[in-house]
């Protein structure tokens, strides 16, 4: 059994703030900044000297990252952000076709392909949410790639990544997924989805902090030869220094094309093994049980919410409806509890280091604000 005090002691932020933004930006776990930390420690001691000690402990991160997502080791490549990911995905899939997403998408989906001047259609929400028939529907001839986050930022909407993905199979398309509002939340299996790309940033439910990302690219598509950028660390040995054999790896860290950014990638291991240890399902059930005590509450104070019903469909993030939103996001900032205002009205979102006692103190200040 999960002592949950104990997790909320990870994250010391929760002694000042009643922190309930993980979806705007997460603090970082004791797990994570350590293991930042050490990296500056050990530059500061020892120089360079660790060099071959940092690429291995590169390597380890990048295999219990496989393993977090069902991968293989050679499908993973560590990106500075979502935006950086996706770029490089709508690089790699240029003049591929057009491409479907869904309305409620953030920019940094789309925006990479706009910049490619790749043609996009539009999924459209009904009730906040994006039903399979409705994905299905609009898919016509000209559509080559489905992309959608796996968790929708301004509704707390969650795909059946899998459901989709037998989708993208049978309609031959590509399948592309920003796993940003989900990572380290809720798990997914890259392979039983057909998932052809998928990218993240430890910056939000990863809680690995700013300046780290995962790509995870389907090694069907490591036979490509023209990879749309290149540096001295993209080559299958790069030790040789020699600058006339462009010789490319077969591997997602095709990417890295230069020095990798270490403490980053550090913080993000540190993370991983402290989601390894709470486990998946009680991390999964943790979140979906202060998800509805949320929408529980909120409702006895007469305030709607935006939530999904089924918990195959709910997140980590709830929308409460009530006028004015950012002035009550600036209200409650102002009794250090951490909201934002998206979407509908003030997006709250819960994780592993909130309780129950979080929610009680936000809904006690917001039925002041609202009366």
């Amino acid at each position: 059994m999960v002592n949950w005090n104990k997790v909320r002691e990870e994250f010391p932020v929760c002694k000042k703030y009643v922190y309930l933004n993980p979806a705007g930006g997460s603090p970082v776990s004791n797990s994570a900044a350590t293991e930042g930390k050490r990296f500056y420690d050990e530059m500061l001691e020892f120089g360079d000297t660790y060099w071959d000690t940092w690429l291995e402990r590169t390597e380890k991160i990048r295999s219990n990252l496989a393993g977090f997502i069902g991968a293989e080791k050679v499908e993973i490549g560590f990106t500075t952000n979502t935006s950086h990911g996706m770029n490089l995905v709508a690089q790699f899939l240029k003049n591929k076709g057009t491409v479907l997403t869904m309305r409620d998408e953030f920019p940094s989906t789309t925006f990479p392909w706009l910049n490619q001047k790749a043609e996009i259609k539009f999924a459209e929400p009904v009730e906040n949410a994006f039903p399979l028939n409705e994905i299905e529907k609009a898919i016509t001839p000209d559509v080559k790639i489905l992309m959608t986050s796996y968790v929708q930022y301004k509704t707390g909407f969650r795909q059946d990544l899998e459901a989709l993905g037998k989708l993208c199979k049978r309609k031959n398309l590509i399948f592309v997924v920003n796993a940003t509002q989900a990572l380290g939340i809720f798990p997914v299996d890259v392979k039983k989805c057909n998932i052809d790309f998928l990218m993240f940033t430890g910056l939000k439910w990863a809680t690995a902090g700013y300046g780290i990302g995962g790509l995870y690219i389907n090694k069907k598509w490591l036979k490509k030869e023209d990879f749309p950028f290149a540096g001295w660390r993209s080559v299958k040995e790069p030790e040789k220094m020699d600058n006339t054999d462009l010789d490319l790896k077969n591997e997602a860290s095709v990417i890295e094309s230069g020095c990798p950014h270490f403490p980053n990638i550090f913080a993000l291991g540190g993370a991983l093994e402290m989601f390894k240890k709470i486990g998946a399902e009680n991390v999964v059930n943790r979140v979906l049980f202060l998800n509805h005590f949320l929408e529980d509450e909120l409702t006895k104070i007469d305030v709607g919410v935006i939530c999904q019903t089924e918990d195959k469909h709910r997140s980590g993030i709830l929308i409460a409806r009530v006028p004015n939103a950012k002035r009550i996001v600036e209200e409650l900032s102002k009794k250090n509890i951490i909201v934002s205002a998206r979407g509908e009205g003030v997006r709250i979102s819960t994780s592993i280091f909130n309780n129950q006692e979080d929610i009680e103190i936000l809904i006690r200040e917001l039925k002041t604000l609202l009366n």
